[in-house]
């Protein structure tokens, strides 16, 4: 029996009541595997674009959901549209991060209607990202005088340390953005203190002398300026390129195995950091650099949803000061979270002279199986194509299996691989080479009409 949005935390079905002083929240109840709470927070999310679900309770970790559409909506005949629904289900429910669901299968079908127009079925992929716990610590036992007077003791020494460590820091930091401020060269300057003065201290060491990659400048020709990108348009009898793309990292472990795959392909790659990620790996992302791949700008949080303009700014100076500091790299490029083009951020980024990159192939391997990663990217490759992967923000090792294959099927195919900023250099030259070139007119002089002799 399936179940709409109509919740009620008191009519939970996870068991007995437990007394707390805080009782759960939707969203906590949803990555428990309660269906009633999922359908309530998915309805929530789905609501504006005129769509009701409902769910029925996972079996053997499998969680369906009845996706009730209006008869004049666009999903019930565009089969685009629908695969975009899908994707963005499943992205929601992997984020969940919930052991009780670990595959989802969603039908279509016309509100107040019982036949079912369509069925898709997608195994999803844990999240281990750290800072979500699932596992509660085992509760110590009661601890001896003794014990509690040196921890007492232990904990005012290291209160005094960390507040000498702090100040110490502090200034340093201090000293650091007084004496010389890092922006790109087209991109002003973040109009409030960036809130990342929690970072680093091994780490911005490493960071703070970065050797220099093969290439420090991601600039972009003036008229990619400003202009929104997802695929380039090669003539008739051009070579096949495509460019493979990477979002969300720096990551551990991930992205040195992305690294070492394309280094035995003799692969250039491009992507597109975090500035967060990059805060936290700053030595992966060094190494990004230096082994020659072209970087772009992921903002600084990975903020889905709009924003205004003073967040625009937060978002892009952080990410490039933090790119800049690891890397030494300065670029034009930005990728904006998740493709969403409204809101401030896509405005801002143009005015600043960024080229706006999108992607023409979507692995969708945020929540996609190997096989499927494969299947996705090589349905949608095309020369001049852009393909979209991940190697951040989460469990990318469906994505590490599937790529030796991606790259050895597209070279079966007789494609090239390229950087975003060597593909926009090959649009250029192609479309100086097909647009015309005027003809300049060459004034004539007539000659004088010759007059017979007599």
């Amino acid at each position: 029996m399936a179940y709409s949005s109509t919740y009620s935390p008191g009519k939970s079905s996870l068991g007995k009541y437990q007394p707390s002083h805080h009782p759960p929240s939707v969203l906590e109840l949803a990555q428990r595997g309660n269906f009633r709470a999922i359908a309530h927070w998915l309805n929530s999310i789905l609501v504006s674009q005129g769509i009701h679900v409902q769910a029925e309770a996972p079996r053997a970790g499998c969680l369906k959901i009845m996706v009730n559409l209006q008869p004049t909506s666009r999903l019930s005949r565009s089969t685009s549209a629908r695969q975009r629904l899908v994707r963005h289900i499943c992205y929601r429910l992997w984020t969940l991060n919930s052991t009780e669901i670990r595959e989802v299968r969603i039908l279509g079908r016309m509100a107040g209607q019982r036949d079912i127009l369509w069925r898709q079925s997608v195994r999803l992929s844990a999240i281990t990202t750290p800072g979500i716990n699932r596992l509660r610590k085992p509760s110590q036992g009661a601890k001896t005088a003794a014990q509690k007077r040196f921890q007492l003791l232990r904990s005012f020494l290291m209160n005094r340390f960390a507040l000498a460590g702090f100040i110490f820091c502090y200034w340093l930091m201090y000293l650091d953005a007084t004496g010389h401020q890092v922006d790109q060269p087209t991109i002003a300057a973040t109009p409030t203190q960036p809130q990342t003065t929690e970072v680093q201290s091994a780490k911005s060491a490493i960071a703070a002398a970065p050797q220099k990659p093969q290439n420090l400048d991601f600039s972009v020709l003036r008229q990619f300026s400003g202009q929104i990108i997802s695929e380039a348009t090669p003539p008739v009898g051009a070579d096949k390129v495509i460019a493979l793309t990477f979002d969300d990292g720096p990551w551990e472990t991930t992205t040195e195995q992305v690294l070492s795959i394309l280094q035995q392909n003799n692969i250039k790659a491009t992507f597109y950091m975090v500035g967060q990620a990059v805060q936290e790996h700053p030595e992966i992302a060094k190494k990004v650099a230096e082994a020659g791949h072209a970087i772009g700008n992921h903002t600084w949080r990975h903020l889905m949803d709009d924003m205004d303009e003073l967040t625009a700014a937060e978002e892009m100076g952080n990410a490039a000061r933090l790119i800049y500091q690891a890397t030494g790299v300065r670029t034009a490029l930005m990728r904006p979270p998740g493709g969403n083009l409204t809101g401030s951020l896509v405005p801002y980024s143009q005015k600043k002279g960024y080229s706006i990159n999108l992607w023409s192939a979507d692995s969708s391997d945020y929540y996609m199986s190997t096989p499927l990663i494969i299947d996705n990217v090589l349905a949608n490759a095309k020369s001049g194509g852009v393909v979209l992967m991940h190697d951040g923000g989460g469990d990318r090792s469906q994505t590490v299996a599937a790529l030796p294959q991606i790259i050895s099927s597209l070279q079966k195919q007789g494609y090239k691989f390229v950087t975003v900023p060597e593909l926009m250099q090959l649009q250029a030259k192609w479309q100086a080479m097909t647009t015309p070139t005027p003809i300049k007119e060459v004034p004539v002089t007539p000659l004088p009409i010759a007059t017979p002799s007599p």
